[in-house]
């Protein structure tokens, strides 16, 4: 799944390419991803408009119209954006087109079809669901805050630095990276993590995301940017990699286990369950 600083690579990538274009038409091809309301509610609200912004929170794409109407666009699996100036090629699981007056065209393609879009205005879209129960993200989260939601819980941390209401953005190969370099075992209890720890994962996560963005991103699977394009942070893991077998800091043998279903990478010797916080 797409984390922060893919979404955030997307969003950069299409703003170049479709901001402040009028929309002039658009097909829904699987209505299923248009949630609440029917597509030609989508369809009436969005055509005519100009999109005037693009902003993410978390990992959903928010699309800004100038008619205060608001598109959320989650990509979840394997969800995707092509943008096309001088053609409209028949792509596998498209699942959107998106046509602007000077033709140019954006599709929006999804092999899974586990991606959702949502319409809100302006006045509420952070204020209902999905986005109210989105936290901020680690550059700007309040550390105290997510400190006291997590000192009564034994859940383990991994687990929540996962949960997009405790801190957003941060997915499975971020949370491996983060708790590495913090040497965090990630089944550590979320109860046992002092604050002052707490401050250095959320540090540390926000600074591990911010160069993978500058990177493009990670792809490992099926990641792509806008028209295919692939991140590169993948050739700067640390610990989550089935290539990485010997730990680069202690050279000890890496592991791969569960946590909460989790496939997740660590290194026992760093990140001792009994190390104290």
């Amino acid at each position: 799944m797409p984390e922060l600083p893919e979404v955030r690579t997307v969003c950069e990538a299409l703003k170049p390419k479709i901001l402040n274009k009028k929309i002039k038409s658009i097909d829904i091809f699987y209505p299923k991803l248009f949630k609440e309301y029917q597509p030609e509610v989508f369809v009436e609200a969005l055509v005519g408009q100009k999109i005037v912004d693009i902003k993410n929170k978390g990992k959903h794409i928010i699309f800004f119209l100038d008619n205060n109407d608001v598109l959320l666009s989650h990509l979840r699996m394997e969800g995707k954006y092509r943008y096309y100036q001088d053609k409209d090629p028949n792509e596998k699981h498209l699942i959107m087109k998106m046509i602007f007056e000077d033709n140019s065209i954006l599709h929006y393609l999804d092999t899974r079809m586990f991606g959702t879009f949502h319409l809100r205005n302006i006045n509420n879209y952070n204020q209902i669901l999905p986005l109210s129960k989105v936290a901020d993200e680690p550059a700007y989260i309040d550390v105290n805050e997510v400190y006291q939601k997590l000192r009564k819980s034994t859940t383990a941390i991994k687990t929540k630095l996962l949960d997009q209401t405790i801190v957003s953005g941060i997915g499975n190969i971020y949370v491996d990276e983060t708790l590495f370099i913090c040497k965090v075992h990630p089944e550590t209890p979320a109860n046992m993590i002092s604050l002052e720890k707490l401050a250095e994962i959320i540090k540390t996560s926000a600074e591990v995301m911010e160069k993978s963005f500058q990177l493009g991103g990670t792809t490992l699977f099926s990641y792509e940017s806008l028209n295919q394009k692939q991140g590169s942070y993948q050739n700067f893991l640390q610990i989550h990699s089935n290539d990485i077998k010997i730990c680069k800091r202690c050279e000890s043998e890496t592991s791969k286990i569960k946590v909460n279903g989790r496939g997740t990478y660590l290194c026992s010797n760093c990140q001792r369950k009994e190390n104290e916080f």
